[in-house]
């Protein structure tokens, strides 16, 4: 996430957020906590994307989406957090927490489980994600402590595949979307790779240089 946010940029993607699971809801038949859900899962997509994507290949600012793509993450990481709430929000008035997480049986419990610790982090990230926080913790730390954006990725992508591809709850079975967040899971792993390999690689010439 970066480290500035503003107004305007936080009532679009808010708009974006809102309209998406609008979309979900009232025109594709989505219950409105799972609609909530999809919505985070893409902000999050979105948020993840941008790092190894800069990393592979520095843009250029006349040349990329909004002219710098990677000073949005910020907004965008405050509304994955925020769509997450709305979705265990709704799902809490339904079922009691303590339902949600029983461990036992099947992977029910567990899955949720994951997702509720995900939710934890993503709202700590998301508090630590405005100028007056980032200059009491300070830069360094607050960049170590944002490394925890690809460990709250993992735990949403297991709760989420759970319910897609291996509950018994509700539908069975995987719909459209779960084949595309599982598309764009894999995306995400595959630029991570890239940019770890295309690192090593650059520090390699640089290393070299100086013999």
């Amino acid at each position: 996430m970066d480290a500035i946010n503003t107004p305007s940029k936080h009532v679009i993607v808010g708009i974006f957020s809102l309209a998406l699971a609008y979309i979900f809801n009232s025109l594709l038949g989505v219950s409105w906590s799972t609609s909530f859900a999809r919505v985070s899962f893409i902000l999050l997509f979105f948020v993840l994307i941008i790092g190894p994507i800069m990393r592979i290949k520095e843009p250029r600012k006349d040349s990329t989406p909004f002219m710098t793509p990677w000073k949005w993450r910020g907004e965008l990481g405050i509304w994955f957090a925020l769509t997450g709430l709305i979705h265990f929000i709704i799902v809490l008035r339904e079922r009691p927490l303590w339902e949600l997480i029983k461990i036992g049986g099947s992977g029910y419990g567990l899955a949720n489980l994951l997702g509720l610790v995900a939710l934890f982090w993503a709202l700590v990230l998301a508090a630590t994600s405005f100028g007056k926080v980032i200059g009491l913790l300070g830069v360094e730390s607050w960049k170590r402590l944002h490394t925890l954006t690809y460990v709250v990725f993992y735990l949403v992508a297991g709760h989420f595949m759970y319910f897609q591809f291996f509950s018994t709850y509700g539908e069975v079975g995987p719909d459209w979307f779960g084949y595309m967040a599982l598309a764009m899971t894999l995306i995400i792993i595959i630029l991570q790779a890239i940019a770890f390999i295309l690192a090593i690689a650059k520090r390699g010439k640089k290393m070299n240089s100086k013999k």
